[in-house]
């Protein structure tokens, strides 16, 4: 919401992940050749994933569709309190290998003390496939890109009182709502650039309704599991 259609093949780490039915319902970033982080909560039965999608509408000849192999949810995931909404999926590395997908440019990972830094990147950007308008009923058809702040976790919490906030999560985006995640928009990355190179520092995780005022989306921290991420992709990995 409060962004515009990106260019294409601007984001080379974005994907779109399917369910079985083979509808969009979340986005996610390849972390690692073969490796997708989206969002725990994004989990289904079967997934699939799109490499290089951009116009949802179009088949372009460039895209490549992969089935998931595995899906590792994080083992301290919370569904009630949405904590460490995290998830690594790990495509079949046939479908991989058929369609050149190994090839393509992974995002960066944070360092791991991300969060305590002083100096941190003031803007960010958020991508998806999301709702434009809360009120729609369906998500952009062409990938979209919105920038975000940061927002401190005091104030975070301060927006978010009902909620359990945790240090695995933090806030992004304007008090008055002009740019913010919507339904659809889940899974999908919030990256910062760091030393010229665009870094995935939070999975699109949740909020109350999208774009009010006083609201902000709620992120999941993944300088927190960054230990965690390069474990799971070393010891499942492919050889």
């Amino acid at each position: 919401m409060g962004g515009q259609e990106s260019e294409k093949f601007h984001w080379p780490w974005q994907v779109a992940v399917l369910n079985g039915f083979q509808e969009v319902i979340c986005g996610g970033t390849l972390v690692a050749p073969g490796w997708v982080l989206t969002a725990a909560h994004c989990s289904r039965q079967k997934l699939f994933v799109i490499l290089k999608e951009y116009d949802l509408s179009v088949y372009e000849g460039d895209e490549i569709r992969v089935r998931v192999e595995r899906i590792i949810i994080h083992p301290r995931y919370n569904p009630n309190t949405i904590d460490n909404d995290m998830a690594l999926l790990k495509l079949r590395a046939l479908d991989l290998e058929l369609d050149g997908g190994l090839n393509l440019q992974p995002a960066c990972l944070p360092p791991s003390d991300f969060q305590r830094r002083k100096r941190k990147p003031k803007m960010c950007v958020v991508i998806g496939w999301g709702k434009v308008q809360s009120q729609d009923s369906y998500g952009s058809q062409i990938l979209r890109e919105a920038r975000v702040p940061i927002v401190g976790q005091r104030t975070c919490r301060s927006a978010y009182w009902r909620y359990q906030i945790t240090n695995n999560m933090f806030c992004a985006g304007y008090r008055d709502g002009r740019s913010d995640t919507c339904s659809g928009d889940s899974g999908g990355p919030l990256l910062c650039k760091m030393r010229g190179r665009w870094t995935v520092v939070g999975v699109t995780s949740f909020g109350y309704g999208c774009g009010r005022r006083g609201k902000y989306g709620i992120y999941a921290n993944v300088a927190n599991h960054v230990r965690w991420i390069k474990s799971v992709i070393k010891t499942s990995g492919y050889q």
